[in-house]
């Protein structure tokens, strides 16, 4: 079976779209029907359903999804593996949330690549649920995320507690004239909104809401306001904006977790980046 077929299933299971995705991979639209057609004759089931313009996948699809995503990001893996230097003893595939990695990780790469001069790595931002998976799978050695699911042959490890409070563009601000109509609302995940939802019961929801801490930060940066932040000496340090924290609002916890397969060979390494990470965000 050819790498590129199943790139181009992935790439129309993603935009549900001939012409967009051959687009993307700068092929025929023609060529990506006839790669599509002999994918399906392989497999022996069909993969999409064309209605007019309408491209859905099929059951079948869904199925086949995950092996097609895990087989090309093996192979990915594979060349990058095979064309490094002769120094280098494994490459690390390391996946996380958006937020994490700006707000948590920044500058340790330097540090890791530093300390331990035979690791590289193939780097990716994803959801945490797919991050999950995809570590499952083994097509991902190493995930970031704050709520790891509890999945069997799932090795977790706690990164960082760390607090996530109300801060403000204006000093000494009290917690009801922060929550008004410059109050940006960031969902921190399912355990953070419970108790948020149990502290401040009743209150109406903020006008603008995120799911991307750094958004939230942006918007701060050029319109002011409160926002539930992260209590991290990098935000604390920022240049570009200056944070003052509301001493009578509440304050959350939330944990980072790697999660890693329990059978994996690099756990040697994997806890050494862990550990540099660790050190990376305190310091």
């Amino acid at each position: 079976m050819d790498i590129s077929h199943l790139k181009t299933f992935l790439e129309i299971y993603q935009t549900r779209h001939f012409r967009k995705s051959a687009e993307k991979l700068f092929i025929t639209q023609s060529a990506v029907s006839a790669r599509i057609k002999l994918l399906e004759e392989n497999l022996g089931v069909k993969l999409f359903t064309r209605e007019k313009r309408k491209i859905e996948p099929t059951s079948a699809a869904h199925r086949f999804h995950k092996y097609a995503d895990m087989v090309v990001s093996n192979w990915d893996q594979a060349k990058q593996m095979v064309g490094l230097p002769d120094d280098v003893e494994h490459s690390i595939s390391l996946a996380c949330m958006a937020d994490i990695w700006h707000l948590f990780l920044n500058n340790w790469i330097s540090d890791i690549q530093l300390k331990s001069p035979e690791l590289a790595f193939n780097l990716m931002i994803d959801q945490a649920n797919a991050i999950s998976e995809n570590v499952i799978n083994g097509s991902l050695d190493l995930g970031l995320v704050f709520e790891p699911m509890n999945l069997p042959n799932l090795q977790m490890k706690e990164v960082l507690t760390f607090e996530i409070k109300l801060f403000s563009t204006s000093p000494n601000q009290k917690l009801e004239d922060a929550l008004n109509d410059k109050y940006v609302m960031v969902d921190w995940g399912a355990s953070f909104a419970f108790e948020y939802a149990q502290k401040y019961a009743g209150r109406a929801l903020a006008t603008i809401q995120t799911n991307y801490g750094v958004m939230a930060l942006d918007i701060l940066k050029n319109k002011g306001g409160a926002a539930y932040l992260p209590d991290l000496k990098a935000l604390r340090e920022d240049k570009s904006i200056t944070l003052y924290e509301v001493n009578d609002a509440f304050v959350f916890e939330r944990k980072l977790y790697a999660i890693f397969r329990k059978d994996t060979a690099l756990t040697n390494s994997i806890e050494t980046l862990i550990d540099v990470i660790n050190k990376n965000i305190r310091n």
